[in-house]
């Protein structure tokens, strides 16, 4: 009797599981056939993820779940199950993609027309920037009026910063919280320091070309300079320059005030007025202090003359500068100029803040392409 109540008791196991099997396999069936059904009949896409979540979710899908109960079957009926399970998972995802498509496809013939007011996708495409496209601007000005293109190093020594240039090294220019000095490194005991720095101007392309050349001179010197000043809306510590300088016999004057005449009625138009008003600076006697007014034309069409704006500072270069670089003083004359292309930049576009330039903002710069 024992082991006949045990034989029955396994035996009534298996049926049951069995009919487990079949029932599993008759479930997926009819899921399947009520999933095709709504999907045909599904028309927006959130209706789809209803079906997809329902059938076919991870947590709560019904053919997921079939999956996720195939160790409670029969060992013989696992490989048929789950064999239905996934042509039915694979046959529902392809009706959902052609859904998918279907109501793409009815949207974009029925649908609301594309809203051609909105901005379109592009890509970013790179520009010269403002103050490299002002420098190339201005050296082509005066390349046109016989100037040639040089530079220098940026790392100089106080000869040439200073000395060579008429400037003491007791002048406030050459003092520590003006001037960003080096660490020359060790060097000998006694030994007197190269006095090494970051060239505060482009001056000393002046005192570098006088010295390997003879006259006549006409150069312009492009090129970044450092400075001890604080980050504001007009100064930066780190900011381009440029350099001109002409030396020859008989150069007067008059020369050096209608080059630069010339110079701003060719970059700002031809309205544009210059003036000049005595200054100081040590390497050119007599000094002056540059200035511009532009004629624009706002957007109503009326003309309107700008303020003097400052644009750089100039003279005649001083004899003693000339005698360091073992030219004849009585024999030549010339002037020079330096500018910051920056604050140009900012003259010609409008921009009131000059750190605007180096920020590498691309909304910004991308104005300028």
């Amino acid at each position: 009797m024992t082991g006949e109540r045990e034989q029955g008791r396994g035996g009534g196991g298996t049926a049951r599981a069995e009919v487990a099997g079949d029932a599993c396999i008759e479930s997926l069936q009819r899921w399947r056939a009520e999933a095709l059904a709504a999907v045909e009949e599904a028309s927006d896409e959130a209706a789809l993820e209803r079906i997809r979540v329902r059938y076919l979710g991870r947590r709560e899908g019904r053919v997921s779940g079939v999956l996720r109960r195939m160790g409670s079957l029969a060992p013989a009926d696992r490989p048929r199950v789950g064999a239905a399970a996934n042509r039915v998972r694979k046959e529902l995802a392809a009706a959902l993609k052609r859904g998918l498509a279907r109501i793409a496809s009815a949207a974009s013939s029925t649908g609301h027309p594309p809203d051609l007011t909105l901005p379109p996708r592009q890509r970013w495409r790179g520009t010269v920037h403002p103050v490299s496209r002002a420098i190339d601007d201005i050296w082509k000005i005066f390349r046109s009026l016989g100037f040639v293109r040089v530079r220098g190093p940026e790392v100089e020594t106080e000869w040439y910063n200073f000395v060579a240039l008429n400037t003491p090294l007791d002048h406030p220019a050459a003092d520590e919280q003006d001037t960003l000095f080096l660490d020359p490194g060790p060097h000998p005991r006694g030994a007197a320091s190269p006095g090494l720095l970051l060239r505060s101007h482009t001056s000393p392309v002046q005192i570098r070309t006088m010295e390997r050349h003879e006259p006549p001179i006409r150069i312009i010197a492009p090129g970044m300079v450092y400075r001890r000043d604080t980050y504001d809306a007009t100064h930066t510590p780190a900011f381009a320059q440029i350099e001109g300088l002409v030396v020859d016999e008989g150069v007067t004057f008059v020369d050096f005030k209608a080059t630069l005449a010339e110079f701003a009625r060719r970059f700002w138009g031809p309205g544009t007025q210059i003036r000049f008003r005595p200054s100081f600076f040590p390497f050119t006697e007599p000094s002056a202090e540059v200035d511009v007014k532009r004629a624009i034309v706002r957007e109503d069409g009326r003309e309107e003359e700008t303020d003097w704006i400052e644009i750089m500072g100039a003279g005649m270069v001083d004899p003693a500068v000339l005698d360091n670089v073992g030219y004849d003083s009585e024999r030549y004359t010339g002037w020079a100029f330096g500018m910051g292309p920056g604050r140009v930049a900012m003259l010609r576009h409008g921009v009131r803040d000059l750190r605007l330039f180096y920020e590498n903002d691309m909304r910004f710069l991308g104005q300028f392409r």
